[in-house]
């Protein structure tokens, strides 16, 4: 299906600029002979406006607020939606999804609580700098929407699909929601492959890779019979993962590549999606051992975030850098980006009050463990053990045990370091555990295996880390807590 040319429209005053084809294109959803988001591509917002022969979406919107039609203008902001999700304009939608829900009338239904999920969920990570409490009030609107929300028998649209899983996850009860079942299990193969995607991320979240597996080859096969460019470039990653964790890096590359070729056919990513992208290369990277590329990317990402006005993503690139000096050896280096990284993270002085500037609780943990990385460098197995209690604090409030995992194998790294091969192996095999997954072209997870076969032999090792690895994960949380090691 073709689409008119793209034309840029920019509100006047007050409010995000963003380019999208004129209205008399369709504004359709993937799905069996029904695609066209993947043809519409982003011009610089300089671009000319639109005329007023030709209306865009957003002066439609803006005429259906100001004439107060508070149910046009939320089920047209609701439809957009899938544009702003695609090409990651989560700023432009917090302002119009607002503008929409801020039309006076308009009865309490599915869409206009979906309308408000997506707005609170856009809002919440799209306000860099922002002090906490609004965010915790933005948070807690989200639940008292959830709690609504996911008790509907269905959900309306496929932007219902978009506010499902971060409401759940929000929510914080460990358990897909009914209404992601349904949508799995339903007619409509683009949802069916979005539902799947959400289990298999839930799934990943919590350590269950055998439940991942199937439900990424379910919404491949999904995204594949619908020619859904999209939906493959944000299911690939994910197969990427799973290959890398089974040893694979050369088929995690393919897919990595082959994501990234598809999403540059629909137009640019937002710059928070290229950073994020970006980790997941220099990850793969690390792993290849491939430290020139892992140096240049780190560069493009740390642009990007500066670009994005992230501070809390700029800080992520910040730590992934100090992973690597510190096996460089640059410690100097990483100790410049670490103690950088904590002044934006934890306030200046950082923290002995406990005061956040950013809600970043993943930067924290990564940054906690990278710290912990350079005092055992230097000896520091006191230092390594502060740093570590506040990544694991951090990785906790994540709720994502793959997070935690990361700073687990640092804690076995400092159980080394004392003296205690034993508690180390079976510090990796909770580490192993928590991610679902042994993880063996991870260097630091090779380094510590191949130093416990050498100190306690290799049955001795193996027994130590099966201990880990039978634990259940709510006993290897607790277990990995670096509190546990002596002073």
């Amino acid at each position: 299906m073709s689409t008119a040319p793209a034309v840029s429209s920019r509100r006047t005053g007050s409010g995000p600029s963003v380019t999208w084809p004129p209205i008399t294109s369709p504004i359709c959803w993937p799905g069996a002979n029904r695609c066209c988001a993947g043809q519409v591509r982003r011009r610089p917002c300089g671009s000319s406006a639109p005329s007023t022969t030709t209306p865009s979406p957003l002066a439609a919107l803006r005429r259906r607020c100001d004439k107060g039609d508070a149910d046009g203008a939320v089920s047209l902001a609701l439809n957009l939606t899938w544009y702003w999700q695609m090409l990651g304009l989560h700023s432009d939608a917090a302002y119009w999804l607002g503008e929409a829900l801020a039309v006076p009338g308009g009865g309490a239904t599915p869409d206009r609580d979906c309308a408000r999920a997506i707005h609170l969920l856009n809002r919440i990570g799209t306000r860099p700098g922002a002090s906490a409490e609004p965010a915790a009030d933005d948070r807690a609107r989200i639940r008292e929407v959830a709690d609504r929300l996911l008790a509907y028998p269905e959900l309306p649209g496929p932007y219902g699909a978009l506010a499902a899983l971060p409401l759940a996850f929000l929510r914080g009860e460990g358990t897909v929601p009914a209404i992601v079942g349904r949508l799995a299990d339903g007619d409509d193969v683009w949802l069916a492959g979005m539902a799947r995607m959400f289990r298999a991320q839930f799934a990943e979240n919590a350590g269950l890779l055998d439940e991942v597996r199937p439900e990424v080859e379910a919404a491949l096969a999904c995204f594949r019979q619908v020619g859904d460019r999209w939906g493959l470039a944000d299911a690939l990653p994910m197969r990427a993962l799973l290959r890398q964790y089974d040893d694979d890096l050369d088929g995690a590359l393919a897919d990595l590549r082959e994501a990234r070729s598809l999403a540059g056919e629909f137009g640019p990513l937002s710059l928070g999606d290229e950073v994020f992208g970006d980790l997941r290369w220099i990850d793969l990277h690390l792993r290849r051992g491939d430290t020139d590329v892992v140096s240049a990317t780190i560069d493009s990402a740390r642009e990007r975030a500066l670009r994005a006005n992230s501070p809390e993503t700029r800080f992520l690139v910040d730590a992934w850098e100090a992973v690597l000096r510190v096996r460089l050896g640059d410690l100097d280096r990483a100790r410049d980006l670490l103690d950088g990284a904590e002044r934006g993270l934890y306030g200046d002085p950082p923290p002995s009050a406990g005061a956040r500037a950013f809600p970043g609780d993943h930067a924290r943990a990564l940054v906690g463990s990278a710290r912990a990385a350079l005092c055992l460098q230097t000896g520091d197995t006191a230092g390594a053990r502060q740093a570590l209690v506040r990544a694991y604090a951090a990785a906790l409030e994540t709720g994502d045990l793959p997070n935690l995992s990361l700073v687990a194998v640092t804690v076995a790294a400092l159980a080394e370091a004392r003296g205690c091969p034993r508690e180390a192996a079976v510090l990796l095999g909770a580490a192993a555990r928590l991610r679902g997954a042994h993880d063996r072209t991870d260097r630091q997870v090779r380094d510590l295996t191949r130093r416990g076969r050498a100190a306690l032999g290799a049955a001795a090792f193996a027994a130590a880390y099966e201990q880990g690895w039978d634990l259940d994960a709510r006993t290897a949380t607790t277990v990995v807590d670096p509190a546990r090691l002596p002073g």
